[in-house]
């Protein structure tokens, strides 16, 4: 009977053993693989695709292709680690949020539910951001935008991260320099007109508080942006900058086509004094009054990498990479594209690793001339502190850039 058991014994040991060389490969395995979303990661995109404002959209949408095609096909990009392992990255889901806030709350759920997106380029507006932002927030998702200027966006939205800077930093460079530009003197009048929205509110705003600290005599007004179901009309405040003898009109919105119009019925009012948009209006097709500023979040064409540049040319045209609106959502896709890939170092990741791995991101250079780092205490650590440029609109329609800091 010993023996019997002995022999008992040893079968049981050796089965013991084999189960547990098994159990240990098997643990070994699952240690080294590497999860799906390690091999091929979804990143999301949220804009304008339709209404008024559809070039802003599909511009930035443009730009982040050709990031993504550059980035999956091992292409040098300025600003990305040489050694970096990059994961492939898929246009999983583009969201027309159309500068609706209702909308893209309806967009951020279709991302959120979407379980192959990490993160996401947008969204475009900061109006936007304030209807979806929460939504993403909830789902624990980063998102990145190349055009949403409200400060307090970065203080309201967890998640939210921008590469451009905020409208206090483009309101004081951009009043800094039409004052100068334009030799404006305490007392003098002027009229600020926002666009009824967050971002032309916000905007408008703080170029008022700068206006009146200078000394200027400012009469604020209000005009609804053109939408889908009606066209904003400015002839009554032309009428009036003429009566005021208004020498500067400050007037952001999100829409160029309204500031065409705008210019055009102070043209035949006969106002002389001068006009200043903002980014939202840097649409060389829509916004093309001769005289007129715009001031922008980002640099000139001329700034931007001329390799990228002659790419998105060859595939979208030249008229279409004239104006340099979108190429900062190439930037927002490869600070996600970085994040990501730190992420997946280990393997594994997933949407609050991402989340975490965007604060740190940090590149010392891009296509759009300088670093890029959600390190300015100015803006909560979520946003570049410099990059303005004022452009100036030539008798022939196109921008020349006049000023940048």
């Amino acid at each position: 009977m010993l023996r019997k058991f002995g022999v008992i014994a040893i079968a049981a040991g050796a089965v013991l053993a084999a189960t547990i060389g098994s159990s240990a490969s098997a643990t070994t395995v699952r240690a080294t693989a590497v999860s799906p979303l390690c091999k091929q990661a979804g990143i999301g995109f949220a804009g304008p695709l339709s209404g008024p404002a559809s070039f802003l959209g599909n511009d930035q949408h443009h730009w982040e292709a050709l990031f993504l095609s550059s980035w999956n096909s091992g292409k040098a990009i300025p600003g990305v680690p040489a050694g970096l392992k990059r994961v492939k990255l898929k246009d999983a889901l583009q969201g027309d949020s159309q500068l609706n806030p209702q909308v893209s709350a309806t967009v951020a759920g279709q991302m959120a539910s979407n379980k192959s997106i990490l993160a996401m380029v947008g969204f475009a507006g900061s109006n936007e951001n304030l209807g979806g932002g929460p939504v993403l927030d909830r789902a624990g998702m980063a998102y990145v935008s190349g055009s949403a200027t409200v400060d307090e966006l970065t203080s309201k939205l967890k998640n939210f991260f921008r590469v451009v800077p905020n409208n206090a930093k483009q309101a004081s460079v951009g009043i800094g320099y039409i004052r100068n530009a334009l030799g404006l003197k305490s007392g003098d009048q002027v009229m600020v007109v926002d666009d009824g929205e967050s971002y032309g509110v916000g905007i408008a705003t703080t170029a008022q508080k700068l206006l009146e600290a200078a000394g200027a005599k400012v009469d604020r007004e209000s005009v609804p942006e053109s939408t889908s179901s009606g066209t904003a009309d400015f002839s009554s405040l032309a009428q009036k900058a003429v009566a005021t003898h208004a020498k500067l009109v400050y007037a952001p919105t999100q829409v160029a086509s309204d500031s065409q119009l705008f210019t055009q019925q102070l043209k035949n009012a006969g106002y002389t004094g001068a006009f200043m948009a903002t980014d939202g209006s840097l649409d060389s097709t829509s916004f093309k009054f001769p005289g007129a500023y715009i001031s922008f979040f980002g640099p000139g064409i001329t700034a931007i990498s001329k390799s990228f540049v002659a790419a998105y040319t060859k595939k979208y045209g030249a008229k279409a990479a004239s104006d340099p609106f979108g190429a900062p959502s190439f930037v927002a896709a490869q600070m996600i594209g970085v994040a990501i890939s730190k992420s997946c170092a280990h393997g594994t990741t997933s949407r609050a690793a991402v989340a975490k791995a965007l604060r740190s991101v940090s590149l010392p250079t891009s296509i759009l001339g300088h670093s890029i780092s959600f390190n300015n205490a100015g803006d909560v650590r979520k946003g570049p502190a410099r990059g303005v440029t004022v452009f100036k609109i030539q008798p022939d329609g196109t921008y020349k850039q006049v000023f940048a800091g």
